[in-house]
């Protein structure tokens, strides 16, 4: 696993409707703009995720709001 992924605040799961993104430290489903980010294709969960972790090593809290 790259180093910076061991650090990663959002991860991808499965759901009954899709897939989720979720915080890994509470396991409660990521909030992005007021949505929960669940019931998304596998692609924009992967997406999602993956500008949520960018955002989130450079201390920007602004898209969890």
């Amino acid at each position: 696993m790259p180093e910076d992924r061991k650090t990663d605040r959002y991860a991808v799961r499965p759901d009954p409707n899709g897939f989720t993104v979720f915080v890994v430290y509470t396991g409660e489903p990521a909030v992005m703009a007021g949505q929960p980010q669940t019931g998304l294709s596998e692609a924009d969960a992967r997406h999602t995720a993956e500008v949520m972790n960018k955002q989130a090593r450079l201390g920007d809290s602004s898209m969890r709001r």
